[in-house]
């Protein structure tokens, strides 16, 4: 594989990842807003771990998910830490 296609290889991986995330939390807590930014990512090809901060605008909280790739198609995504509430600023 050519090194073009590994970037996008991985591009893909990263956006379905992504997807798995926003799934994951839009499937556990009625919040329309919430949405999961990509924090860091270890690991290559098929056996790569993806760590989101997840945000329910909504609710005012935050959590975190885990998204990992076992093999070549086989994921999984699960909440490290449950919402928990954010303190106001000022």
């Amino acid at each position: 594989m050519g090194r073009e296609e590994q970037a996008y290889a991985h591009e893909a991986q990263r956006e379905r990842a992504a997807r798995l995330a926003t799934d994951l939390i839009h499937a556990h807590h009625d919040d329309p807003e919430a949405w999961a930014r990509l924090l860091i990512s270890a690991g290559t090809g098929d056996e790569t771990t993806y760590h989101f901060d997840v945000y329910w605008p909504t609710w005012g909280k935050q959590s975190r998910v885990m998204v990992q790739c076992v093999g070549m198609d086989r994921w999984t995504a699960t909440f490290v830490a449950e919402p928990t509430a954010t303190a106001p600023l000022g």
